[in-house]
């Protein structure tokens, strides 16, 4: 599909069987297409009609799952695969639940199972404030287990709002705060981020030498940096950009990333200029059939006025 040798509304109509599917391994299989398509749509005109649309197919699962920490493995990896996307996508009744245990772990130190904690961290970050992040980061500072330091992190850079998200950046500059082997982390969360995906770009760009004095041209880190930055970007814009910054510079051992980094870009344009027409129609369509969705809020019905990159 991503070689464009199949219409998007294949596999967006074959997603419908989602809404009866109650198995994990397929869950898991098409989650993971479907939040990469989110993040390349992140900037075109179905990116709002595609969010509803997976509220639409997220809805009737994410009720089946339950909160109960129960069950066999596979079930429980499915639980979390279901509400960490339901958060992802803003299910309202999702979100609520997520918030309402964040607030009881925040005040009153309750448990959350490990299972569950993912869920309840980007929910309480990415729907809440400066409050709700710095209690995370407290925590981020004050735990010593390896697993919960590496999901904060990776929750801290969900938040919704970029004052937040350039201090999170930051931290980066300064080893006590953020460990050099964490650096990648950071950049690749709030890049994947929609809020953020540009403020990594700038922060890399900014602080590009700092970042080499660190690691040294030597090591494959650099190369890791490029890579978990750009790696979402799908515009002309971009590739542009990427291309002139690095254009007449020395990246030593990054070279190999930076080209399969500018590769990966060509292929997210292309996925999207092929793709973004079909796919906004197609959704318009099954929405509006179904009574769902973004009915009637004064939306373009030609997918080429507005939005087009």
């Amino acid at each position: 599909f991503r070689a464009g040798l199949l219409s998007a509304t294949i596999p967006l109509e074959m997603s419908l069987y989602l809404l009866q599917e109650r198995d994990y391994v397929p869950w898991a299989t098409a989650l993971e297409h479907l939040q990469s398509w989110s993040k390349l749509m992140s900037e075109s005109l179905p990116y709002k009609l595609f969010q509803d649309y997976m509220r639409h197919i997220l809805d009737r699962v994410t009720q089946s799952v339950g909160w109960d920490d129960t069950g066999p493995h596979l079930t429980k990896l499915m639980r979390s695969d279901i509400l960490a996307s339901a958060v992802l996508c803003n299910i309202n009744s999702t979100v609520k639940e997520a918030k309402t245990r964040f607030q009881r772990w925040m005040d009153k130190d309750e448990r959350i199972p490990p299972n569950l904690r993912e869920i309840v961290y980007v929910a309480g970050i990415k729907y809440g404030g400066v409050k709700e992040w710095n209690y995370c980061w407290s925590k981020y500072n004050s735990t010593v287990v390896p697993s919960e330091r590496k999901l904060l992190l990776k929750a801290l850079g969900v938040a919704s709002d970029p004052w937040i998200l350039q201090r999170y950046l930051l931290t980066t500059l300064d080893r006590n705060l953020v460990k050099p082997q964490d650096v990648k982390v950071v950049l690749a969360m709030v890049a994947a981020n929609p809020e953020g995906q540009l403020m990594a770009w700038r922060h890399l760009k900014a602080h590009w030498h700092y970042m080499q004095s660190v690691f040294g041209n030597g090591t494959f880190t650099m190369g890791g940096l490029i890579s978990a930055v750009t790696s979402h970007f799908s515009t002309d814009y971009d590739y542009h950009e990427v291309s002139l910054f690095f254009k007449d510079m020395n990246v030593g051992s990054g070279q190999r990333a930076l080209k399969q980094s500018l590769e990966m870009i060509r292929l997210n344009i292309h996925w999207v200029r092929h793709n973004e027409e079909a796919i906004y129609a197609w959704l318009n369509n099954y929405l509006l059939r179904n009574n769902t969705g973004r009915l009637k809020r004064g939306l373009p019905s030609n997918p080429k006025v507005g939005g087009m990159k």
